[in-house]
């Protein structure tokens, strides 16, 4: 072979690498699900928590709550150092930090659109939230979390708009209460940019960012970079959305921090009859959710929770099955 002919073949071995699918794949670095785990579901003290999430096989935990002490909004510098010192000796990283649970029973109907601080449950949780966010920051967590307010009668009155959240797949929102909503998350996003934090927002059926379409409703109005979404496709499902591993997907992939894992079978959508399942067990179409984070490798955590009764009866035994079946879920989606 001449030089000519040399040059002309590694010219074309090298085209044919740069086109081939199978060596640019293997040049990018292989994508791994983030384990994580809402300490709540365990009902231990804090340490006991802790060493229960490691045992069990989480990297990264979230928690609103050290049982017994005192509430993170209202910690010192002090105790927040000890509170990251007690994480990190159990190899552990903190990928959501909660103080408490703020706005997730307030009533937005009580909220004075013009002065919404003047509600004092209100003013008590914004100012837990900034809390939150001042030690995030010092103890080096990139983002905290929230929650978006109760629907009307939804805590105090048997849930009267129920019926009609499940036939609108997932509740009409009146233009003063939308008013509300980015009138509040406006003075959170403020406080977010000044403490250099994300906040994300958790779903539930019972508070107004239930679905994916609302929650994109409220961030493309506030049109901020830190917010974020904890996602939470059962909650979604449970509000009467529908393609939540599709549509939903889409709607969130912007702005997803993580996904709060549970299941459910819905019995009876309109009357609220479901059954929390063990994950994989339900409706949830949790393989193909793992496929799409997994074909667009987004960086999030999946944070196990339960919910559904374990046969003994024993929290930690609930957690173990979850994390067994989120195991599985993971090997299908990766293989099929």
């Amino acid at each position: 072979m001449d030089r000519r002919e040399f040059l002309r073949a590694t010219a074309a071995a090298s085209a044919a690498a740069l086109a081939s699918p199978v060596l640019s794949a293997a040049a990018e670095p292989e994508y791994r699900f983030k384990l994580g785990m809402y300490l709540g579901e365990l009902d231990l003290t804090f340490d006991e928590s802790l060493a229960t999430a490691r045992q069990i096989g989480a990297d990264y935990v979230w928690f609103n709550v050290l049982k017994g002490e005192t509430p993170i909004g209202r910690m010192s510098d002090e105790e927040a150092d000890r509170m990251a010192q007690r994480v990190e000796r159990q190899s552990l990283k903190i990928f959501l930090l909660n103080a408490g649970n703020p706005f997730k029973q307030i009533h937005l109907t009580d909220v004075d659109v013009k002065d919404p601080e003047s509600l004092p449950a209100l003013s008590q949780d914004l100012s837990d939230l900034t809390r939150s966010m001042q030690i995030a920051r010092r103890i080096g967590v990139k983002t905290v979390g929230t929650f978006s307010f109760a629907w009307p009668g939804e805590y105090s009155a048997g849930k009267p708009t129920w019926p009609m959240r499940w036939a609108t797949h997932g509740g009409i929102i009146s233009d003063l209460e939308f008013e509300k909503l980015v009138r509040v998350f406006s003075l959170v996003m403020d406080r977010a940019e000044r403490e250099d934090v994300d906040v994300a927002v958790s779903m539930m059926p019972w508070n107004y960012t239930n679905t994916t379409k609302n929650f994109r409703r409220l961030a493309d109005k506030l049109g901020s970079k830190r917010l974020k979404v904890m996602w939470g496709p059962a909650d979604n499902m449970n509000s009467g959305e529908t393609e939540v591993p599709t549509t939903g997907f889409e709607n969130v992939r912007p702005f997803l921090h993580g996904l709060h894992l549970k299941d459910l079978h819905v019995i009876d959508g309109l009357r609220l009859q479901f059954d929390y399942k063990p994950l994989g067990e339900g409706d949830v179409e949790y393989v193909a959710i793992l496929k799409q984070l997994r074909r667009h490798r987004s960086d999030v955590f999946l944070s196990v929770a339960t919910h559904f009764r374990a046969p003994s009866g024993d929290r930690v035994d609930a957690m173990r099955i979850n994390y067994c079946k989120l195991r599985e879920l993971i090997r299908k989606a990766e293989t099929t």
